[in-house]
């Protein structure tokens, strides 16, 4: 039996917490700084995608005291992880040039899970219990309405171009879907790798990079040209000192994302990171000195509350179910 997020141990749930939010969290910001410092005709999500898969299988090589180690999961389980995640990582970092805002695509990522329980049903031949279903709906509406602004003439005009990017959002957040499914079943069967996952997901990903390197190529070229830092006697490009702070900030999150998907269900990996987005958005807006609309205030009380709802569901399922096995 999988473990219950409930019943990870206090100090794993701050490890991860600290990866998860920090890192993710932390990564919005710099990411905001790439994109507005950018004015090339590319969107520079490929050199971001590239980056962060060369740092990720870089950092996490699995290594001890004797060596390399040997991988538990057969090696072929990994080739349609791998590929999940390449085009699903690839297409999340494309949507830049399509008129799609970050707040937009935390909006549209944030029905990741509906998506996931839909998938879940249809494919995983996985059943949810009505607090499940209900918590979900509560936290997706809920980051929903703390998203849209309280004028509906000021949200953005429904262009072709912009159409086309949310179509693009909308296909990697079903693969992400089927990727998590499949991540759970790796997990069920050879237990908690998310090192291996980890690794081996962003190292063999990166051949499939030869397909996309003439663009590579170019966006380095971009960020190589940008302005520069300068500290005291030594100096760097902008864009290259913005690109490093969001690999590093990206691997802490992938690191985080999974160990949690290690120790829990795909659904409460996406509804943890659900949470995380939305955090995401209320630092920014704590940031840049805005305020909390009422559909905000409204927004954040039906997330969290979801949350919350979801967690502790799970734990009365749990104990339930371990009071039954007693009476066996």
């Amino acid at each position: 039996m999988r473990r219950a997020i409930s019943y990870i141990s206090i100090s794993e749930w701050l490890n991860i917490l600290v990866q998860v939010f920090g890192g993710c969290c932390t990564n919005v910001f710099v990411l905001k700084n790439l994109l507005s410092n950018n004015d090339s005709n590319y969107s520079l999500g490929t050199l971001i995608t590239f980056s962060q898969f060369l740092t990720a299988a870089l950092l996490s090589v699995p290594f001890n005291s004797l060596g390399f180690i040997k991988p538990k999961v057969p090696m072929d389980k990994w080739f349609l992880s791998v590929a999940l995640y390449f085009v699903t990582s690839l297409l999340n970092n494309l949507v830049w040039q399509y008129d799609i805002s970050i707040p937009t695509h935390i909006i549209f990522r944030s029905s990741g899970t509906v998506v996931t329980m839909i998938v879940g049903y249809l494919f995983g031949g996985k059943r949810y219990n009505k607090h499940q279903i209900i918590s979900s709906i509560i936290i997706t509406l809920g980051t929903i309405k703390a998203t849209l602004p309280e004028d509906t003439s000021s949200m953005i005009e429904f262009n072709s171009k912009f159409l086309y990017g949310i179509s693009i959002l909308l296909v990697a957040c079903i693969i992400s879907a089927f990727m998590g499914l499949y991540s759970e079943q790796i997990y069920r069967t050879y237990g908690n790798q998310w090192h291996e996952s980890l690794f081996y997901n962003h190292f063999l990903g990166l051949p499939l990079f030869l397909f996309v390197s003439p663009t590579i190529y170019e966006e380095i070229k971009v960020v190589m040209k940008s302005e520069p830092l300068h500290f005291g006697a030594f100096s760097i490009p902008k864009q290259v000192a913005n690109l490093v702070m969001n690999v590093s900030t990206q691997y802490l999150c992938s690191k985080g994302v999974n160990m949690l998907a290690g120790n829990t269900s795909a659904l409460t990996v996406t509804v943890v990171l659900l949470v995380r987005k939305f955090i995401s958005l209320i630092l920014s807006v704590l940031w840049y000195g805005n305020t909390m609309s009422n559909l905000a205030i409204i927004g954040s009380i039906a997330v969290f509350g979801g949350a919350a709802y979801y967690s502790l569901s799970g734990l009365r399922t749990n104990k339930t179910k371990s009071m039954d096995k007693k009476h066996l």
